[in-house]
Order: C-alpha cells, then structure tokens, then sequence
C-alpha cells in the first residue's frame, strides 16, 4: 500500500515539473506580433494646368444675290454700260514693196532622134547594177521592170528626162544613180554622131 502511494506521488512530482517546464519555455519565446504604426500623410497635389483656350474661326459670309430661273441657279449679273461713241485710230499701214524673183531657167534641148530613124543603134556599154531594197525582198518581191525616158548625147553620155514607170518608189534613188553611171555608144545617124532619145525600159533583179 505504501509503495502504491509513493509511485503516485513520484508520477505527479514528474509531471508537474514537466508542465513547469513548458509553461517557462512558453514564456520565454512566446510569438510577439510585430506592431504596425500607421501614420497620416498629408501630400500636397499640384493641380494640373487648365486647358488652352480654344481659337474661334470666324467665318466670313459673303451674301451672293440669287436669282432662280427654271430648273437652274442663275447668278445675277451687274449692269454694263458700253459707251458706243469710242474712237479709235486706225494703225497706219505699212508699205510693203513686193519685188518679184526672176530664175533664170537653162533652156534644154530635148530634141533628138527616135531609135527609129537611127541608121546605128546605141549600145549599152556598162553592165545593170542596181541594190535591190531589202523591204520588197522581204515581201517576195525579187523582180521588177521600169520604163524611163532618157537621152543619149553624141557621146553616149545618158541624161534622164523622167522615170515613166516604176511601181515602188523605193527604187527612184538607185534609179538615178544607175543612169548617172550608164554609157552607150554612140548613136548615128548617116555617118554623123546624133543625140537620140526614147523609153530604156530597165529590168531589175535581186
């Protein structure tokens, strides 16, 4: 019985001084809260500048005068008077003294014999040689024959009076040069040089 009673005793002298124990380490490092210290601020605002003043257009009006005719607007026109009695001199004309050009023309002697009533008949002593044009080439074009009227002086010298005949005027240029470079013989008439002058017609080939 009395071992009983001291087991209790020893089991509470333990356990108080356990809840002492506790009770010491809580008090020591109980949680404090930290303090928190609200203060009042008094800040000062600078207002913001006012707006700048708005500019006002100011708008002329022009009063226009309307007179409506029809369907349309018209405007009116203002009244115009015109002084018919306005003399005005008249601008002295200048004396312009027209002098007529007189050209001296060479006379030219066409006179000559036809191939006909020629006891000789000119011969052609150059060969034909006359640059075809591309351009006819080249639309198929590799033959053509002119007709012209020249005339023969007494020295087979050819002088061409006019082209009578020749479809492409591409030709005219080549034309020219080719009897400015022709030379026939001599046409004779008995036993005497003459000039003779008739249609050479001319075939030309590519």
């Amino acid at each position: 019985m009395v071992k009983k009673i001291n087991a209790s005793l020893i089991s509470t002298g333990i356990l108080g001084s356990a809840l002492a124990i506790l009770w010491i380490g809580y008090a020591l490092t109980g949680d404090k809260s930290p303090e928190l210290e609200v203060r009042q601020l008094d800040i000062s605002v600078t207002p913001p500048p006012p707006p700048p003043p708005q500019s006002q257009q100011v708008i002329e009006q022009t009063e226009l005068t309307m007179q409506v005719e029809g369907d349309g607007a018209a405007i009116e026109m203002a009244d115009l008077k015109v002084d018919p009695d306005i003399e005005i001199e008249k601008p002295d004309m200048p004396q312009v003294k027209m002098t007529q050009t007189k050209w001296d023309m060479p006379e030219i002697d066409w006179d000559a014999y036809k191939l006909s009533d020629l006891d000789s008949k000119p011969s052609l002593l150059t060969p034909v040689k006359i640059r075809f044009p591309k351009r006819l080439e080249r639309q198929g074009i590799t033959k053509v024959v002119v007709k012209l009227d020249v005339m023969i002086d007494e020295k087979g010298d050819v002088t061409l009076i006019d082209i009578v005949e020749n479809p492409y005027h591409e030709l005219n240029r080549e034309i020219h040069r080719f009897v400015a470079g022709s030379k026939f013989t001599s046409p004779y008439k008995g036993s005497q040089a003459v000039r003779a002058r008739f249609i050479w017609p001319v075939v030309i080939e590519a």
